[in-house]
């Protein structure tokens, strides 16, 4: 069996003490009070374990003592790069470089005894301690995709043929189901096949398209989730589409099964999750009435756990084809902001520097109606490949003080600072202006942020996009972010699916409290081609349906009352929903009434007492 592990040498003078006994009274000596000397400390020993030949009783003790103080570092790193705005600085990327290549490294400890074991380079590793490595080597190779896909980033080459090789030669030898004791673990005990069926969800869950919070959530679920699937070892026609599949001999995470799957080849496992849909199905009907609820904890919201429902469900035909695009293209992220980009409130300046009037930016001859019947989608939205190899950079110098000391904030601490006093003068906009065209399809755009400044990008978010039209006018695309991605070649991009061609700048007022503060929203007329209804975005969590509005459009006198409907798209940034005008309420008011009165034409049991 080959597995990416350092080669190991004998030890050097002044090395890393690799008795058990003496490296417990080192980690005893180590500086507790000073978390960037430990950090340093303890990540040289590992490296240093790890290419050091040793007796495997030694390696396993060893490894099992730096597991409680490296939780503790992983606790402390996770603060300076979870929820913040992408791409990270540079400070905070050497941090999240140190993380991964941590966690990298305790995978090797685990999986040097592994290989030893399996190649006969050392015969007395009972099954036990093969069993409990295999098992703490793909429990950290887990954290490592999760910690890359909580930033966006592919995660390092070899890590998915580590995986795959390891359970296979756990289920070769038999102990692949054999339960043990694992305190790290939800139900403080796992099998092998338990953690690979885990890592194997979390990979179809497709977290480039989940929020970083999500992708935390859905990690902690999987412990539960995995016991409603089943692995298999035969691929059939049949399950094309909708079985998943994983090639063992690979390094590449499980995709759908496909017919070229279903050669009789031994290096194939598939799985099943039909009931895991199902049961998450479920739970999302039954959680209809907590529409627009916070998630709190480890709970996902209905929106979430319909993503999961269609990531590991039947398979979905991509319904548009990608080109290739070059360009910029002016964005505007954030519901409010993209209203007030859309009603032309931003400053003079920028239209010179992009040479456009300020009375024809908003030219958009749209009604709230319906897009024109011989409306047809531009070659204009996105989604890309999944990129799946990736290098941990090695350069930490600095960072050790970093930690210590809390200096990794410093410049992101700058920008934001910058961001709020330039968001007082009304420059939310100058934060927008670096997005680049990479690919369009009619169903979306890839973009890509050509800035060393964060953007304001996150999954869920409303976004819209300028484009000229024909006519040379500018209409706004609006859209939802579905993904991102980042990479050190390319930077980072964004998958962006359009939900509207049009849209119209507007404020909000509830009909019963006509002394609150106008809401910023965005109306989206129908499209009858496509047989969509007109809509309208709103505030995520301030609105429900039946609500009544009074909706003012802007630059304009009109106003119009409406009536929300069903919820089309919710994220944690907005709601879409589908609406009725007041008029067209009176109207089937009146009808039913009509309908009501027909019932009852020949209903005499009023006049019985008059006779």
């Amino acid at each position: 069996m080959k597995l990416h592990i350092p080669e190991q040498n004998a030890p050097a003078k002044g090395a890393t003490p690799q008795h058990p006994r003496k490296l417990k009274k080192w980690l005893a000596s180590l500086p507790q009070a000073n978390m960037g000397e430990i950090t340093r400390q303890i990540f040289s020993a590992v490296r240093d374990l790890n290419r050091q030949s040793m007796p495997n009783k030694y390696r396993i003790e060893n490894m099992e003592l730096l597991r409680e103080p490296t939780r503790n570092i992983f606790n402390n790193l996770e603060k300076y790069f979870i929820n913040r705005t992408l791409p990270l600085p540079e400070k905070s990327q050497k941090i999240v470089n140190l993380n991964q290549s941590l966690l990298q490294e305790l995978s090797y400890g685990y999986k040097i005894i592994v290989y030893e074991a399996a190649n006969g380079i050392e015969k007395k590793v009972d099954t036990k301690t093969q069993n409990i490595a295999i098992l703490r080597a793909i429990r950290y190779m887990s954290e490592l995709l999760l910690r890359a896909s909580e930033i966006y980033q592919p995660y390092p080459a070899g890590t998915w043929y580590d995986i795959h090789q390891m359970y296979c030669y756990a289920e070769q030898r038999g102990f692949h189901n054999k339960v043990i004791a694992d305190e790290e673990y939800a139900q403080n005990k796992a099998s092998i096949g338990d953690y690979y069926k885990q890592v194997m969800l979390f990979a179809l869950a497709r977290p480039t398209a989940l929020r970083q919070s999500d992708s935390k959530r859905v990690y902690n679920n999987l412990s539960d989730w995995a016991k409603l699937t089943q692995l298999g070892t035969e691929a059939q026609e049949n399950q094309v589409n909708r079985f998943f599949c994983a090639r063992i001999d690979q390094d590449r995470p499980p995709s759908y099964l496909s017919m070229k799957d279903c050669d009789g080849s031994a290096e194939i496992r598939t799985l099943e999750t039909s009931e895991l849909v199902d049961t998450i199905r479920k739970n999302v009907n039954s959680a209809e009435d907590k529409q627009g609820k916070l998630a709190v904890g480890d709970q996902l919201s209905a929106e979430t756990l319909q993503v999961l429902a269609m990531s590991w469900g039947v398979c979905a035909k991509r319904r548009f084809s990608r080109a290739d695009r070059a360009g910029s293209i002016k964005a505007a992220i954030g519901l409010v902001n993209a209203a007030k980009e859309i009603a032309g409130k931003v400053d003079a300046e920028e239209y010179e520097a992009v040479d456009i009037k300020p009375g024809k930016r908003n030219q958009l001859n749209i009604s709230l109606e319906a897009v024109s019947e011989d409306f047809k989608a531009s070659e204009s939205q996105v989604k890309t490949a999944y990129v799946t190899h990736h290098e941990i950079g090695n350069d930490k110098d600095g960072a050790w003080d970093m930690v210590a000391k809390g200096r990794v904030l410093t410049e992101a601490y700058d920008k934001e600072k910058k961001f709020q006093e330039d968001a007082k003068l009304g420059l939310h906009h100058e934060y927008d202006k670096h997005w680049q065209i990479v690919n369009v399809s009619a169903g979306g755009y890839c973009l890509r942020w050509n800035s060393d400044t964060t953007s304001r990008a996150q999954i869920g978010e409303l976004i819209a996009l300028r484009e000229e039209e024909p006519d040379r006018s500018f209409a706004w695309r609006i859209g939802v972010i579905r993904w991102m991605q980042f990479t050190r070649e390319s930077g980072l991009e964004i998958g962006v699916q359009v939900l509207s061609p049009q849209g119209m700048s507007a404020t909000a007022q509830r009909s019963n409290r006509p002394n609150e503060e106008p809401f910023e929203c965005l109306m989206l007329p129908g499209i009858k081609p496509l047989k969509l209804p007109p809509s309208v975005l709103l505030p995520s969590h301030a609105f429900k349906p039946s609500d009544k509005l009074k909706i003012r459009i802007a630059d304009q006198e009109k106003e119009v009352e409406i009536q929300l409907g069903s919820v089309k798209e919710h994220t944690g940034s907005f709601t879409q929903f589908q609406y009725t005008s007041k008029t067209a309420v009176e109207k089937m008011e009146k009808e039913e009434k009509k309908k009501s009165s027909a019932k009852n034409k020949d209903n005499f049991d009023e006049i019985w007492s008059s006779l």
